[in-house]
């Protein structure tokens, strides 16, 4: 610090802030500026600290001693607050993702001094604490079923993912399926090229087969995660990831075995993948990975019951037996049942444009909006290709248009396709005492027994 207060004094520059320097147990450096670059021309040990050396050969550029830092480099902060005259003070995320510093600086227009405290730890903690208290909320109100679309829903919402998704393997047809998907509103609407789904689709056909698999640059087996901080680190995949607009990815193994399972993170900027995160993904992964293997464990119990293999929703049928004792309790009691359709309008345009894996596609991300409004008691079933019921014991047709609301609101951006909009209608009706079977309620919903409808 000696050095830096020298270098003060033969430029005439000691008051700048007298022997507070002295005191600073903090990175400093001062230099000079010159065609608007920064030389480097004295600092404190602190600095040397910072950047991994104690040999430094002054003057020198600033860019160049920080070359060793891993990451791009962003230098445009403190390049503005050097041309400004006086002191000034603010957060500089030096390396994106990795290195977010406090930053004190002094300029008079031709000389700089600069202090900073690196405030990365604090980040971590903040983040941390932020997606831990999400993920407890997560888990202390949703079924095994339900948490996993709230995990990443949070990621998106809280940790800068554009999108997140979770692939599993499909044995019979040899291919990775998607299987949950959550989005930024921001990602909808964009060409094919620029489309996360078009992209991650290109990493799971990547190679075929989960033994000795890679989802992309992912090995399938236990415990393997894949991180690409930014684009410029992600090798043979760098070309496609620039061409599609991502500058981050993330990519772990959730579940191993005979049906093997990853999840997918896409992130537009560079660095969310980087240190700050990754350290909060490596300290919630084992949220993630019990929630999965939770998950599997209950629906292997629910197999028992049928099941519709898309949507995950209860099978016609079962659904048709549901309605007809929640149909007879509430006219035993007299308390009110409501029942919601939820239908797909343009169902033979979806099937044109990309046949039954899209028509599958769009049913189970309609499922999954639909699920995620649902209460414990409420029930869900597939009624035909296109179609979802849902009752709901103990709910007015008040009650039940404030959900059908909820559920309007999710279903614009539904779509297995870029260029193809899904249209989507949400109908309610109470139970009355004409209804006496469920195909009558099912009736006053709009859906009949014609082959269109719930057969």
């Amino acid at each position: 610090m000696t050095d830096v207060c020298d270098w003060l004094k033969e430029r005439d520059l000691e008051g700048v802030c007298g022997d507070i320097l002295e005191q600073i147990s903090m990175p400093l450096i001062a230099g000079s500026i010159v065609e608007e670059r920064l030389v480097v021309e004295s600092v404190n040990g602190f600095f040397g600290d910072l950047i991994g050396t104690a040999c430094l050969e002054l003057p020198e550029a600033l860019d160049v001693l920080l070359s060793g830092l891993p990451g791009p480099k962003d230098l445009e902060p403190l390049l503005r607050a050097v041309m400004a005259k006086g002191w000034k003070t603010l957060c500089w995320a030096l390396v994106p993702g990795e290195m977010e510093l406090d930053l004190s600086c002094w300029s008079d227009g031709e000389h700089f001094v600069a202090f900073f405290h690196d405030l990365s730890p604090h980040e971590f903690h903040r983040r941390l604490l932020g997606m831990g208290e999400r993920l407890t909320q997560a888990l202390g109100l949703f079924d095994a079923k339900g948490t996993i679309p709230q995990l990443l829903l949070e990621l998106v919402k809280h940790m800068g993912v554009d999108w997140a998704g979770i692939f599993v393997w499909d044995g019979v047809g040899q291919r990775w399926m998607l299987s949950l998907e959550e989005a930024d509103p921001g990602e909808y609407g964009l060409g094919e090229k620029q489309s996360a789904l078009t992209f991650a689709r290109k990493l799971s056909e990547a190679q075929g087969g989960p033994f000795g698999h890679q989802f992309g640059g992912l090995a399938i087996q236990e415990g393997s995660k894949w991180w690409v901080p930014w684009a410029c680190e992600g090798r043979e995949w760098e070309p496609l990831m620039t061409e599609a607009g991502f500058g981050s990815l993330f990519c772990g193994v959730l579940l191993t075995g005979s049906a093997p399972a990853v999840l997918l993170c896409l992130a537009r900027a560079g660095g969310v993948f980087a240190k700050i995160n990754r350290g909060v993904l490596e300290a919630l992964w084992p949220v993630f990975l019990s929630s999965a293997e939770r998950n599997r464990a209950v629906e292997g119990i629910t197999r028992l019951y049928p099941r519709d293999p898309v949507s995950g929703l209860f099978a016609r049928d079962m659904t048709l037996g549901l309605m007809k004792v929640e149909m007879d309790r509430s006219r035993r009691y007299g308390y009110p049942l409501t029942a919601m359709a939820v239908e797909i309008t343009n169902l033979d345009r979806v099937w044109a444009t990309g046949g039954e894996e899209a028509v599958a596609e769009t049913v189970q991300v309609l499922s999954r909006e639909v699920l995620k409004n649902l209460r414990s008691v409420d029930i869900g079933g597939r009624v035909g290709d296109g179609r979802i019921v849902v009752l709901l014991p103990h709910t007015p047709l008040e009650g039940a248009e404030v959900v059908s609301g909820r559920i309007r609101s999710r279903l614009g951006a539904i779509s297995p396709s870029q260029s193809l909009s899904v249209e989507t209608e949400v109908r309610i009706a109470l139970r009355s005492d004409d209804c006496g079977e469920p195909e009558d309620l099912l009736a006053r919903l709009g859906f009949t027994g014609d082959g269109q409808g719930f057969s």
